[in-house]
């Protein structure tokens, strides 16, 4: 058996606790906290007892991932997907969700569904639960992210959820590497139209493709702050890609491209040269944005060391996902290059948020995102750091000549984000709520559970009367 790490253990054991009153039952951890790991531990523990499993995955990635995960558990099992005999009398079985979704009057319900990346999958998944649902068994969905892509709730399939520890605490545990985060000039999308909560994918990628600055700024960005090191880049499209994979190499830099319609020969080909650092940059279009493990793929060790994001998002979920592909454990902080400006409309990645099953979340919120920010102007003299309003550079300790209330911007510069300083006004802000009321004023605002101020006023109140 598989050691898990304790808050593992514990949100484990709160998830099978909780299938004692219901039926559907939703495991929330960040991504690369090991929830593939948790399930297959339940899983064992559920053959142990003579109990049927199913374990349901969207993509052939995580199907061969999950696949290598399980032979470490010694657990016979079968797979249900197109490149597989079926076998009826496997007690476990790992599946692909749209070929399970098309042989249910084929199979017998099991009595625990698990499905992988939950909050994926669209019809195909609903059919499947649906049919966990009718046969009377339990059903246990894994995600980083509890809202639907388009961002409906995820109420429909689950009447509970339980929380692993948050991004943060991971970090600050060495289970999930810290980050240095760059953003430049938003891009204006104004133009760009939205639906379902997303930008309109054709005109994104129209816009983001005639936009070769941005794709020069990324080149000089790399160079400037994570030469040699494993780099990531996400595109739009499969032309945007194209584009970017032919800037980087006519700067010298090695780069290859990887999507979703290349065969998985091509893809283990390509995949292994990156681990071989035969090339340091990997261009990647809508293929490594959940749940696709490289080091699986590549058959060897692969630690993504920085990213390069040129794809513009709206949906939280989809950009945490993105995030968790630079954020596996390694030495030295992940860099970050966040060029389209999604920091803006999704906060950070450690920042806390408060899941529910009827789609609400905490996030960085537009008051806070509008605040005034400060560029340590590079043409003066100073680094390219960016941080809340001070007198002097965090980062360099440059003496600014003159206070400014507005956003200053170098074309072309990244500046690195002061995630401490943020937390230190956040903490002053709330510091200046001195009511329950002020403080409930302050929850709504900022997207806090309404509990949270009640707590916050309480603890103030017990360390008065000490």
């Amino acid at each position: 058996m598989v050691q898990l790490y304790p808050d593992q253990s514990d949100l484990v054991g709160r998830v099978r606790q909780s299938m004692r009153h219901s039926k559907g039952v939703l495991m929330q951890s960040p991504t690369g906290s090991g929830k593939t790991r948790m399930a297959l531990d339940m899983i064992a523990g559920a053959y142990a007892k003579g109990s049927s499993c199913v374990f349901a995955v969207p993509r052939r990635e995580l199907l061969a991932q999950t696949i290598k995960t399980i032979s470490e558990y010694g657990i016979p099992f079968g797979v249900i997907s197109p490149d597989h005999t079926y076998n009826p009398l496997a007690k476990i079985q790992i599946a692909m969700t749209p070929t399970l979704a098309r042989r249910l009057d084929k199979i017998p319900a099991p009595k625990i569904l698990f499905a992988d990346e939950a909050h994926y999958g669209g019809a195909e998944l609903d059919r499947v639960i649906e049919w966990s649902r009718a046969g009377g068994g339990w059903r246990v969905g894994l995600s980083a992210t509890p809202l639907k892509t388009n961002g409906k709730p995820m109420s429909d399939h689950y009447d509970h959820m339980e929380m692993g520890l948050p991004m943060a605490d991971l970090i600050k545990m060495k289970r999930l590497s810290d980050f240095r985060y760059f953003a430049p000039q938003q891009p204006d999308l104004s133009a760009v139209a939205s639906r379902n909560g997303e930008y309109v994918q054709s005109q994104l990628a129209d816009f983001m493709e005639a936009d070769r600055a941005i794709i020069g700024d990324a080149v000089k960005t790399y160079r400037e702050l994570a030469f040699g090191k494993l780099n990531v880049v996400f595109a739009t499209s499969r032309k945007h890609a194209g584009i970017i994979k032919d800037m980087f190499n006519a700067a010298g830099i090695t780069a290859m491209m990887i999507d979703g319609t290349m065969g998985p020969d091509e893809r283990k080909r390509i995949i292994l040269g990156f681990a071989r650092r035969e090339y340091t940059v990997l261009v990647s279009v809508a293929l490594l944005t959940f749940g696709f493990d490289l080091a699986a793929a590549a058959g060897m060790d692969v630690t993504v060391e920085s990213m390069s994001d040129l794809c513009p998002r709206k949906s939280l979920p989809m950009m945490l996902q993105v995030w968790g592909r630079v954020l596996r454990m390694k030495d030295q902080p992940a860099i970050i290059a966040d060029h389209a400006g999604n920091w803006r409309e999704n906060g950070f990645p450690d920042d806390p948020r408060d899941w529910s099953l009827d789609g609400s979340k905490k996030r960085a919120t537009s008051d806070e995102k509008a605040k005034p920010v400060r560029q340590c102007d590079i043409a003066s003299g100073g680094c390219g750091f960016v941080h809340r309003p001070a007198p002097v550079c965090p980062n360099c300790g440059r003496v600014y000549p003159v206070m400014s209330r507005e956003v200053e911007h170098i074309d072309g510069e990244l500046a690195e984000i002061d995630r401490a300083a943020m937390v230190r006004e956040r903490k002053q802000e709330q510091g200046r709520a001195d009511s329950l009321e002020a403080l409930r004023e302050l929850a709504k605002r900022t997207g806090k559970n309404p509990r949270w101020a009640e707590y916050v006023w309480n603890a103030r109140q017990a360390k008065k009367r000490a």
